[in-house]
């Protein structure tokens, strides 16, 4: 009996060994990641001035970046948990984190995922955002430059022990998108504007619209465990029944046709509100023109 129990201890002794061990180098394999050096170097882009650009360009921030870097875009406590850590969304205004960036550290971070130090940037959807043409990247760094200054600082990011080795496991998807993007890829274009289905694929790709509703958008989950099933998209869910002015009340209210209201913190339904009707019609007649696909069973 004695010898049973020493060799179950031993056992029980050199797993506890291997599982601590593995820990340890899955955080120690997480950090490396977090501290690798990019070499990126964007393609030289003119940036214009004028105020059709800047008026453009705001268009666009209102969109994409307000969600995670607030109305002021001073930035936010984006994600805060004493579990897993804290990654605030950094001050975009002349007196943040940005305050030495030219067009190119802009354009490195906004479609590469990299900051001017040459450092991924966490939870950045550059891999979205890479699909910006020059033109609207252009447009969107003339506007933030000309930001008022917003004295508000925030912390470097902090991640706990469990959160690296969850993020080593793949538990939060593609968190560094840095690691993921061709960045020889030449630079995408964007369709001539208009509702059509090519316009609309492309703010759909820009917006990351595969994020929360799959690659296919017949349905799919963001990385955050507390969200919930994004549904189907495709002409295979209710989507089908709306029509485009239902559509584009939906993402102005938060209300669906049939009453239900849409949980912001999970659905950006206020900041795709703020596409103009045109688009918000494109991105309809897009989603429309997708095969009739039943909605994805992720048990499976």
């Amino acid at each position: 009996m004695k010898k049973i129990l020493k060799w179950t201890g031993i056992v029980l002794g050199a797993l506890l060994l291997l599982i601590t061990g593995t820990a340890f180098y899955l955080r120690s394999s997480a950090q490396n990641r977090l501290e690798k050096k990019y070499q990126i170097q964007p393609k030289y882009i003119t940036v214009p001035s004028d105020s059709t650009a800047i008026a453009a360009g705001k268009k666009w921030v209102s969109s994409l970046c307000i969600n995670c870097h607030g109305e002021n875009l001073a930035g936010t406590e984006f994600f805060h948990t004493p579990d897993l850590g804290s990654i605030p969304a950094p001050n975009l205004t002349p007196a943040g984190a940005c305050k030495e960036y030219t067009d190119l550290d802009w354009d490195r971070a906004i479609r590469h995922g990299v900051s001017k130090a040459g450092l991924p940037l966490l939870i950045m959807p550059a891999k979205d955002f890479q699909y910006l043409s020059d033109e609207h990247i252009a447009q969107i760094i003339a506007y933030l430059k000309t930001l008022p200054p917003v004295d508000k600082s925030w912390p470097r990011p902090s991640t706990t022990f469990l959160c690296d080795v969850l993020f080593q496991l793949g538990a939060f998807g593609d968190a560094l998108n840095a690691e993921t993007i061709d960045h020889q890829k030449p630079s995408h274009y964007a369709p001539e504007r208009g509702v059509t289905a090519e316009y609309g694929q492309y703010v759909v790709k820009v917006f990351g619209c595969k994020t929360c509703h799959g690659e296919n958008l017949n349905g799919g989950k963001d990385p955050n465990p507390e969200a919930p099933m994004g549904p189907n998209l495709t002409p295979g869910g209710n989507l089908v029944s709306w029509g485009d002015t239902a559509f584009i009340a939906a993402m102005r209210t938060g209300i669906t046709p049939m009453g239900k209201e849409l949980n912001s913190k999970f659905m950006p339904w206020k900041e795709i509100g703020n596409f103009e009707d045109d688009q918000l019609k494109a991105i309809y007649t897009f989603l429309m023109a997708q095969p009739n696909l039943p909605t994805a069973d992720l048990k499976k």
